[in-house]
């Protein structure tokens, strides 16, 4: 009996090493995901199933904040690529030695809490902050400026916050891409150009996509950024679900609010993965 049990576990060994990210997936997701629907389905006392949480928030302004905040992602998603890129090809490629310090840097943001970095935005950007303090220095501005509570240093603080999370995929798919491919493609006359677009490109596509739906995905419900440095004055999808939950006490139109959030994320979503899909076989 006690072999036939041992030789099971031994068969069945990942199944139990698997119970614990699958028990973490249902309790702080599909849980809280099924709360929220049957929050934006059923009545105040629970007695029956209603559409009238969604028609109370199944108007155009409403549609309007959700693409801004898809903007918003799109926007941070893009830029960070841009920027990750050449930093993960540099630290893959150009660094033999001292890697491990340029990894501890990038990792680095992850230790320190994020209302930390974004409230160290205000020692830069504030009027008698370090950025006014050294325009005025060099005479560039004559009288300091306001560069808080607006849209690109809403981008800027995203940009900063979210690229850590764009720069390790990078990293990781090509730590792991063949060298010997491109020193190949150089043999056979393709330019540095040539050698990217038809050879790295294609070969780090699947970190390019993890990389940007993870930005894109956290980015898009992201409250903090715009409600600090944005001064709560411009309304994302997180801004208006805390003004629905916190402040206007609304559960069942919040809840109503963000499936609707999250059906427009996913259609997007999918767009966003054909089309990488595409620039993959094009560029094959």
């Amino acid at each position: 009996m006690i072999r036939t049990i041992a030789s099971w576990f031994r068969k069945e060994r990942s199944f139990f090493f698997m119970i614990s990210a699958v028990s973490w997936q249902v309790l702080f997701f599909i849980v809280p995901l099924l709360l929220v629907l049957s929050l934006s389905l059923f009545t105040d006392n629970f007695n029956g199933i209603t559409l009238r949480y969604f028609r109370e928030v199944w108007y155009l302004p409403q549609f309007f904040i959700i693409l801004r905040s898809i903007g918003l992602a799109t926007a941070t998603g893009l830029i960070t690529l841009l920027i990750a890129y050449p930093v993960a090809y540099f630290i893959t490629f150009r660094i033999r030695r001292y890697k491990f310090i340029f990894l501890f840097l990038l990792m680095l943001p992850f230790l320190i809490n994020l209302l930390v970095q974004v409230y160290s935005w205000f020692f830069v950007l504030e009027i008698g902050g370090f950025l006014n303090t050294v325009l005025l220095f060099f005479g560039i501005l004559k009288e300091p400026i306001h560069f808080l509570d607006n849209y690109g240093v809403i981008y800027v603080v995203m940009v900063h916050i979210y690229l850590p999370f764009m720069i390790m995929p990078l990293y990781s798919i090509l730590e792991k891409l063949d060298y010997r491919l491109i020193e190949a493609s150089y043999d056979l006359g393709a330019s540095p150009i040539r050698t990217f677009t038809h050879v790295i490109f294609p070969l780090t596509m699947s970190g390019v996509r993890t990389g940007f739906f993870m930005v894109f995905v956290t980015s898009f419900g992201e409250y903090i950024i715009p409600t600090l440095i944005g001064g709560n004055k411009r309304f994302f999808v997180g801004t208006l679900i805390a003004e629905y939950f916190f402040i206007g006490k609304d559960w069942h139109a919040g809840a109503a609010f963000i499936c609707i959030s999250i059906m427009l994320l996913l259609l997007f979503s999918l767009l966003y993965y054909f089309i990488l899909r595409k620039l993959t076989v094009r560029s094959c």
